[in-house]
C-alpha cells in the first residue's frame, strides 16, 4: 500500500522537470513572435500573401525546435520516472510486508522476486508509453498556438479594433498562458506539467496495486485494507465505485468469500473512475480485519489541518503560475526591438512582478498565521533563477514606487 499523502508528493521531480521544458517552450515561442511582431507597427504591415509565408516559416521553426528541446528533455524526464517507481515499489512492498510480518508470515524481499520485478518493469514501460504519446501532440499544438496568436494579433491591428501594442501584448499573453499543451485522444487538453503528474500518481499506484496483488496471492492472504484521505471524491454520490468516499477506509475480502467483509471488487479496481483509477490517490493492501489507520481520518482535528495545507498549496501554485508568468513576460521584453512595444511589455512585467511580490507576502501571512512551515522548494519554477528574481524585485519596486506605494 502507499499512502495518499506519498501518492499526492510522488510525481513532483518528474512534474518538475516537465515544467523546465514548458518554460523553455514558451521562451521559443515568444522569441520567435519578437521576431515577427515585436519590430514595429509599419513592419507588421507587410503584403498578407508574404505575412502569410513568413508566419508558417517561423511555425516551422518552432516544430523543430520544441520537438528538439523534447528529445533532450524526455530522457532525463524518463530516467526519473523508473526512479521515482522503485522507490514506490520499494515503499509500497514495505507497507505490506509489515503485515505479513506481524502474522508470522515471511515475504521474500522485492529485489528477490523477479515476478514482482517484471510487474513493477511492466508498469514503467506503460508509464513512459503515456509519456511519449503526450510529448507527441505537443509540438503540433506549439505550431498552432504560435499561428493562431501572431495571426489575431496581425488581424486586431490591421481592423484598428486594438492598438499595436496592446495586440501584441495580448498576444504574448496568450502563449504564456496557452504554453506547452498536450492532447489526450479524447481531444481534452492539458499542461505538460499537469498530464505528467496524472499519468506519473496513476503509473505508481497501479504498480503498487499490482504488487500488492500478486504478493497477497503469494501469501494466500485474502483481507483488504483501502486507505482513506479527506476531500476524496464522490462521484455520482452513490453507493459505487465512483464514490471514493463511500468505499475509502475499510476491510474488503479479495476473493469476495468472506462474509465478514464486503467484496473488493466493489471498489472498482480495473476501472478508470474506481480505485487506482486516473489520478486516484487511494490505494489498497493486506489488512488483518482489526486494525484500521485510517479509522479516525475523517476528525475533526485532521480535517482543520486538511483544510490549511489545501489552501496552502493553492497560494503556493499561484506563485509558481506567476513566476512563469514573468519569465515568459522578461523574454518578451528582451527581445522586442520596438521602443513603444518595449514600454508596453515592461509596464505589463511590472504589474505582474507587483503581483507576485503581494502573493510573496500573503504566503508567508497565511503560514504563520497558521503554524505552517513554508515550502520554498514548491515555490520554485524551472527557470527562476537569481537574476529572474533581481529583476522582478526591481520592477516591482519601480511599479509601487509609481504609484506611490
Amino acid at each position: 500500500m502507499l499512502t495518499p499523502d506519498y501518492l499526492w508528493y510522488v510525481p513532483e521531480k518528474a512534474e518538475k522537470q516537465a515544467e523546465e521544458l514548458h518554460n523553455k517552450i514558451v521562451s521559443v515561442i515568444i522569441e520567435r513572435m519578437m521576431i515577427r511582431l515585436g519590430r514595429g507597427e509599419d513592419y507588421l504591415f507587410t503584403p498578407i500573401d508574404k505575412w502569410q509565408m513568413d508566419v508558417l516559416q517561423d511555425a516551422g521553426y518552432i516544430l523543430q525546435a520544441v520537438q528538439k528541446e523534447i528529445a533532450q528533455t524526455t530522457k532525463i524526464g524518463i530516467d526519473t520516472i523508473a526512479r521515482t517507481m522503485k522507490e514506490a515499489g520499494i515503499n509500497a512492498i514495505e507497507w505490506d510486508d509489515a503485515v505479513y510480518k506481524k502474522a508470522g508470515l515471511e515475504p521474500k524481499p522485492l529485489g528477490e522476486s523477479p515476478y514482482l520485478q517484471r510487474l513493477l518493469q511492466r508498469n514503467y514501460e506503460k508509464t513512459k508509453g503515456e509519456m511519449h504519446n503526450y510529448t507527441g501532440t505537443m509540438p503540433n499544438a506549439c505550431h498552432d498556438n504560435y499561428i493562431d496568436a501572431v495571426d489575431k494579433a496581425y488581424n486586431q491591428t490591421a481592423s484598428g479594433t486594438t492598438s499595436y501594442t496592446e495586440a501584441v501584448k495580448e498576444a504574448v499573453n496568450d502563449i504564456i498562458d496557452k504554453g506547452a499543451d498536450v492532447t489526450y485522444p479524447s481531444g481534452r487538453r492539458d499542461s505538460i506539467e499537469t498530464a505528467t503528474a496524472r499519468a506519473v500518481r496513476t503509473g505508481v499506484s497501479q504498480m503498487a496495486a499490482d504488487i500488492t496483488d500478486a504478493r497477497m496471492d503469494e501469501m494466500d492472504w485474502d483481507i483488504i485494507l483501502t486507505s482513506a484521505h479527506l476531500g476524496a471524491r464522490i462521484g455520482n454520490g452513490g453507493d459505487n465505485l465512483t464514490n471514493h468516499f463511500w468505499w475509502q477506509g475499510k476491510f474488503y475480502s479479495k476473493s469476495g468469500n468472506d462474509p465478514r467483509f464486503p467484496p473488493f471488487s466493489v471498489c472498482g479496481m480495473g476501472n478508470v473512475q474506481g480505485i487506482h483509477g486516473a489520478n486516484c490517490r487511494h490505494s489498497h493492501g493486506p489488512g488483518d480485519g482489526i486494525n484500521n489507520p485510517f479509522e479516525d481520518f475523517d476528525s475533526e482535528e485532521n480535517r482543520k489541518e486538511y483544510e490549511k495545507k489545501k489552501r496552502q498549496r493553492e497560494l503556493e501554485r499561484r506563485i509558481r503560475k506567476t513566476k512563469r508568468q514573468l519569465i515568459g513576460m522578461k523574454t518578451a521584453v528582451d527581445n522586442a526591438k520596438d521602443e513603444a512595444l518595449k514600454h508596453e511589455l515592461d509596464m505589463e512585467y511590472q504589474k505582474k512582478a507587483a503581483l507576485l511580490q503581494k502573493q510573496n507576502q500573503a504566503y508567508k501571512d497565511y503560514c504563520r498565521q497558521n503554524n505552517l512551515k513554508t515550502q520554498n522548494e514548491r515555490l520554485n519554477t524551472a527557470g527562476w533563477d537569481r537574476s529572474q528574481a533581481s529583476s522582478a524585485r526591481g520592477a516591482a519596486t519601480r511599479y509601487n514606487n509609481a504609484r506611490g506605494k
